[in-house]
C-alpha cells in the first residue's frame, strides 16, 4: 500500500509544483501548500493505505525539504499539521490541513491545486 500512497502523493505534488503559478520563493504559497499537502497525504496514508504516522510524516518532510526548505522549519510544519488530527485545533492553518484531508479521495488533482493557489491569494489579502 505504500506504493499507492507514494503514487497519489507524488501526483498531487507534481501537479502543484509544475503549475505555472508555482513560485518556490513565495513563503505564503509554500506554507499553504505544505499544510494542505500534509492533510491530503494524511488522508491517503491513513485512511486509504493504512500507513503509520512516521511513514507519512517522513514522506511529506522529505518532499518539502527536497525543495530546499530547512529541516527544522519543515519538521515544525509537519508536527503542527499532524497535531491538528490529535488535538483540537482552530484557525487558518488547521483549516488548510483539513482542506487537504477533505480531498484525499478525489481523483481531480486540478481542483485541489486551484484551491491551494486560491487560498494563498486569500491569505495574502488578509
Amino acid at each position: 500500500m505504500e506504493t499507492v500512497f507514494q503514487e497519489k502523493a507524488e501526483q498531487l505534488f507534481h501537479t502543484v509544483v509544475t503549475d505555472p503559478r508555482w513560485d518556490l520563493q513565495d513563503e505564503t504559497l509554500f506554507n499553504v501548500f505544505g499544510l494542505t499537502y500534509y492533510g491530503y497525504c494524511f488522508g491517503v496514508g491513513r485512511l486509504l493505505c493504512f500507513l503509520d504516522i512516521e511513514t507519512i510524516n517522513g514522506f511529506v518532510a522529505g518532499k518539502l525539504t527536497g525543495m530546499g526548505a530547512g529541516q527544522k522549519y519543515v519538521d515544525g510544519l509537519v508536527d503542527y499539521a499532524y497535531s491538528t488530527f490529535t488535538q483540537p485545533a482552530e484557525g487558518l492553518y488547521a483549516q488548510l490541513v483539513g482542506i487537504g484531508h477533505a480531498h484525499f479521495s478525489s481523483e481531480d488533482r486540478a481542483l485541489l491545486t486551484n484551491i491551494i493557489f486560491e487560498n494563498t491569494a486569500r491569505v495574502k489579502q488578509g
